[in-house]
């Protein structure tokens, strides 16, 4: 959207933002959007490099995102993962025209857990990532692999968007590496967090910290 960088002025005064000012310091936000459901998610089966299409409940779903965030925020810029879910949540939310992709905000690549019913490959990862986060399912990524490219990839976008606000379209576990960074905490924090499909997670450079400002916030119309 064009405009200003900023969340509306009264959302900026209740997070603690400072005015703008001579010689202030830029503050930067990461609006951070996961994805809606597609047909995976319906049947509770973990999804990583499968590509798959948003199915009916996560089209609607990414437009009532949509309307959440320009309910509340101002978009200068958007970069999503190159997963077809990620991008076809953007472009239905209304934010697709300028897009940029960065493969650092792929899913995890489950390898050959890919498919497998969430309950019974989570219970498997928690337990091992909890013992070592470089474990790696077989033909699959390890936690903390995952966590040092997600990290990596929000770093440089904070570093190139001083004073601006970056709608990041991504996956579960890319956001919950980068909130966990947000909070000084490593890989295995990703392990105690849930996020919902077409939820929002706000992470903000406000000098000198970097702070979380939202987690897991619903978008939904109803």
């Amino acid at each position: 959207m064009p405009g200003g960088s900023s969340p509306r002025s009264s959302e900026r005064t209740a997070a603690g933002g400072l005015p703008h000012a001579p010689g202030r310091r830029p503050e930067t936000y990461l609006v951070l959007l996961r994805h809606g459901r597609t047909d995976l998610n319906r049947q509770g089966l973990l999804q990583g490099a499968s590509d798959l299409p948003l199915d009916d409940l996560g089209r609607r779903q990414a437009v009532e995102a949509g309307d959440y965030l320009r309910r509340h925020w101002r978009i200068d810029k958007v970069v999503a993962s190159p997963r077809l879910r990620a991008r076809q949540t953007v472009a239905l939310a209304g934010f697709g025209e300028e897009l940029a992709t960065e493969d650092r905000l792929a899913e995890m690549d489950y390898g050959d857990l890919e498919g497998t019913p969430v309950p019974v490959a989570s219970g498997e990862l928690f337990e091992a990532w909890s013992a070592d986060t470089r474990y790696a399912p077989a033909g699959g990524e390890s936690l903390a692999a995952v966590y040092e490219r997600s990290v990596a990839a929000a770093a440089e976008i904070l570093a190139a968007s001083a004073d601006q606000t970056v709608l990041v379209c991504s996956h579960a576990n890319p956001i919950k590496a980068i909130v966990s960074w947000a909070l000084g905490g490593g890989a295995v924090g990703m392990l105690r967090m849930y996020l919902r499909q077409a939820s929002v997670s706000v992470v903000a450079q406000l000098p000198p910290a970097l702070v979380l400002l939202g987690f897991n916030e619903r978008t939904e119309a109803s």
